[in-house]
């Protein structure tokens, strides 16, 4: 027994309905009454039923979802109920009891489509008919962008009327959209009117939909739009290509606009099956788990269907945390075991115990001391946490057949001028030189810059200042820094460990570096206030082992390509590990001991790493 779904059983019934309508309207428009053919009237309304119901029924009309329908369900509509004409037009042809003029087939034909189709995409055009009266329910709304991403969300707005957004208009920089129509919303004008517009409409909301627009073009608009906000105008932001691609752009996906948004950083193309050929039903062990890096790290590497996550950390509320999120998320409903572990790499014997006892595949040490200022005032605790600790897990890796182990490290690493720096720097060569002498284990180490919004970092600094009414603390007018968000420095992290393995330093493509100054103006007008007037910005000076730039590399590196444009690799300095070995041995024996002095640490420091120039100035 054929069963239908009720909603296909309600369109049968109005089409019953509306086909005789139709043909009852026709007669009456044509002869003005219908009592010249009362006679047959029965058998041509059943004949006019039969037939068109017939063929909506082989044309699957009924399997429409009109809610989301477009032209070409329109026109299998339309063709259905020619065709279905057609067959009746045949019948009454060939019956001649059932003659009569053919205008009435004709009117009857042009009706039938007209209601058919009519109540079908009634809902779909509703929000444009009663457009004046939504312009009074929600905020008076402009979008800037008349593409597809701006299309798309516009449509959303209009088929959800307590969306809360009233759309009064586009604003397009294409002078041929000028003045057209979409969606029923017109493009009003272009971005050097959207001030004068704004105003002029009291204009309540802004919406940028342009996600192909440059880092500058941005700007511009939000510059724009943080002046509108003294009138009562609030502005955010859509997301990018993916959301775009997918077709996925709605009403959820509007959000205040972020720094991010500004830096303009390329969305991650991903070897999927590269990544997951490592770490899918493997056991991964993240150290640094809690923090900034080592936590993303966990979310994206849950994404490639480990067997075992091992979360190591000292934080036991951020470890918590962290497996807290993760055993809400299954991916592919397949559940991954989340282990957490309080533990120190400084201490061998417990990283031991763990490596011991859940034999790890794969290895992300992400855990270290990355403060520079802090650790200029600490730097026994780097040389054991950074170097000290690095050594400890990969030795632990050659020990216990690990496959892959990559560290993360930094770009002040780089012809450092701090202790955290410079300890990274020899982190990298222990890594580096363990590589050499075995072929088991896979090593590599990845290297950046900043990362927005981590711990420690000016972002969350710079937004506590702003909250806080001011001022705004930069270290120097001209310093630079190269930024990178999280979500990407992870991915791109996890994408490194598919290809590496004999010791190679991997450097990942931080774009163009940004001045802090910019980065703090910026952060205060998406605050909504006004640099140097209603947020004062002072300049403090560099702090002990800062330095007014970074760099990715040195000049003894060099650098070739990877197999991903967003990864590239340096080119391993040469050492002589024998020296190496016994100055580092030194270097953490000086640490760990209570006779711990700065001089002689910096002393070993340089005869390791001759390009090591410290400027703390601190005894």
């Amino acid at each position: 027994m054929l069963i239908m779904r009720r909603n296909s059983i309600i369109y049968i019934l109005f089409d019953i309905i509306f086909i005789n309508i139709s043909l009852l309207l026709a007669f009456i428009i044509r002869f003005e009454g219908i009592r010249e053919y009362t006679e047959h009237l029965g058998q041509i309304f059943i004949f006019a039923t039969l037939a068109r119901l017939i063929i909506l029924l082989t044309f699957k009309i009924y399997n429409i979802i009109w809610k989301y329908s477009g032209i070409k369900d329109m026109l299998s509509l339309t063709g259905a109920i020619t065709v279905g004409s057609a067959i009746f037009v045949t019948a009454v042809f060939f019956n001649r009891n059932l003659s009569f003029p053919r205008a009435v087939l004709l009117i009857d034909w042009f009706l039938c489509i007209s209601f058919l189709l009519g109540y079908r995409i009634f809902p779909a055009i509703k929000p444009h008919l009663f457009f004046l009266r939504q312009i009074k329910k929600g905020k008076r709304t402009l979008i800037i962008g008349a593409g597809e991403a701006g299309t798309l969300l516009a449509r959303d707005i209009l088929n959800n009327p307590k969306s809360g957004y009233a759309l009064i208009g586009f604003i397009d920089d294409d002078k041929h959209k000028k003045r057209s129509t979409i969606n029923g919303i017109e493009v009003i004008g272009n971005s050097d009117e959207l001030e004068q517009l704004a105003k002029e409409l009291k204009i309540e909301q802004i919406i940028i939909t342009i996600p192909s627009a440059s880092p500058s073009h941005i700007k511009i608009l939000v510059e724009i739009c943080a002046r509108l906000s003294g009138f009562g105008v609030h502005y955010k932001i859509i997301p990018g290509f993916k959301e775009i691609i997918d077709g996925d752009v709605s009403i959820s996906h509007i959000r205040e606009v972020e720094l991010e948004d500004l830096l303009g950083r390329d969305t991650i193309t991903l070897d999927t099956k590269e990544i997951s050929h490592y770490i899918k039903g493997n056991v991964v062990l993240i150290t640094g788990a809690g923090g900034s890096i080592g936590s993303e790290l966990t979310r994206q590497t849950l994404r490639f269907n480990p067997k075992t996550l091992i979360l190591v950390g000292q934080g036991e509320n951020s470890i918590y945390s962290m497996e807290m999120e993760l055993n809400n998320f299954h991916p592919n409903n397949n559940p991954v075991k989340i282990i957490p572990v309080i533990a120190d790499v400084k201490e061998p014997n417990k990283m031991e115990y763990i490596f011991k006892k859940y034999s790890p595949d794969v290895v992300f040490h992400a855990a270290a001391y990355k403060h520079v200022p802090l650790m200029e005032h600490n730097p026994e605790e780097a040389i054991k946490n950074n170097i000290s600790g690095t050594k400890n897990m990969a030795e632990l890796s050659v020990k216990y057949g690990v496959d892959r182990f990559v560290m993360i490290s930094t770009d002040k690493a780089v012809n450092p001028t701090s202790i955290m720096g410079a300890t990274k720097k020899i982190a990298e060569l222990v890594v580096q030189a363990l590589s050499k002498k075995q072929k088991k284990t896979k090593f590599m180490t990845v290297r950046f810059g900043n990362v927005l919004g981590s711990r420690g970092s000016v972002v969350p600094l710079f937004k506590k200042q702003i909250a806080a009414g001011g001022p705004v603390t930069v270290t120097h007018p001209e310093v630079v820094r190269f930024f990178m968000t999280i979500e990407e420095a992870a991915q791109l992290v996890i994408q490194a460990g598919s290809m590496g393995g004999n010791g190679d330093v991997f450097v990942l493509d931080m774009g163009k570096p940004v001045k802090i100054d910019d980065l703090a103006r910026d952060l205060i007008k998406l605050s909504g206030y006004t640099p140097d007037v209603d947020i004062k910005i002072e300049y403090v000076g560099l702090r002990p082992g800062e330095k007014l730039y970074e760099e990715t590399l040195t000049k003894e590196e060099g650098i070739s390509s990877s197999s991903h444009k967003k990864i590239f690799i340096a080119r391993p300095e040469v050492i002589n590990e024998k020296k190496f070995y016994n100055a580092t041995e030194k270097l953490i024996l000086l640490a760990e001991s209570k006779d711990f002095s700065r001089k002689p640490a910096e002393k070993l420091i340089k005869s390791i790493l001759p390009s090591f120039k410290p400027k703390g100035n601190l005894k």
